[in-house]
Parts: C-alpha cells; sequence; structure tokens
C-alpha cells in the first residue's frame, strides 16, 4: 500500500502602487549652476517625503513632442546629457553638453517630465 501526500504552496501576490506626477518645463525655466556648465531646474514635489526618498524607486522621463514618446533619464540626446537628482520635496533635473567640456545654450524647447514613485517593500 502506498500513501501519497500533495503538498500546495501559499504564493502571496502584493500590488504594489505607484504614483505618476507630470511638469511642463518651459525653456525659460532652466537655469546656470554655480558650475557654468550645467542647466538645472528644480520641481517641488511634496509627495517626496523622506520615506519616499529613501524607501521608493524614482524613475523620471522626458519628452519633446508633449507626451507622445519619453525616453527615460539619465539619457545623452542631442548631443546633451539629462540626469536628476532628488531630496526630500525637490526633484532637480540637470543639462550639460555630453562630454562636460563647455558650457552649452540654455535649453530652447519645452518639455514634458514624467516621474513616477515606485513604492517598494523591505
Amino acid at each position: 500500500m502506498a500513501v501519497l501526500f500533495t503538498g500546495c504552496t501559499k504564493k502571496y501576490e502584493y500590488v504594489t502602487p505607484n504614483q505618476t506626477i507630470f511638469f511642463d518645463v518651459d525653456s525659460g525655466d532652466w537655469t546656470r549652476a554655480s558650475d557654468g556648465k550645467t542647466y538645472l531646474v528644480d520641481l517641488p514635489i511634496p509627495e517626496l517625503d523622506g520615506q519616499v526618498n529613501q524607501d521608493f524607486g524614482i524613475v523620471v522621463s522626458i519628452s519633446g513632442d508633449n507626451g507622445a514618446t519619453y525616453e527615460a533619464l539619465p539619457e545623452v540626446y542631442g548631443g546633451y546629457s539629462y540626469s536628476y537628482t532628488h531630496h526630500v520635496g525637490h526633484l532637480t533635473l540637470e543639462r550639460q553638453i555630453a562630454d562636460g567640456s563647455a558650457s552649452g545654450p540654455q535649453p530652447e524647447a519645452n518639455i514634458r517630465v514624467k516621474i513616477v514613485l515606485v513604492e517598494s517593500q523591505q
């Protein structure tokens, strides 16, 4: 006589919510940084509190065609390097000539910025 036992594996599925925030950045919103080579634009994000800053994933994309196409940052586009930094309450976009050798002109085109705050479980 054989005895057969089957086992069940409990599977847990977690739905991790995220939040998407959009900004329209005009060409005149950029300011030159003190290094003289970088242009910056500061975006106020009240949702970016201490916990979000430390624990969440923050994904940033930009669009030059009003949201039809997005490119994830960091990115080199048209000879310029785009990147970002974030801290509590703010996200700062940065733009400079890709090789960092000199100061480029102030950005001439408006861009749409998509910021996704992705919750993470530790």
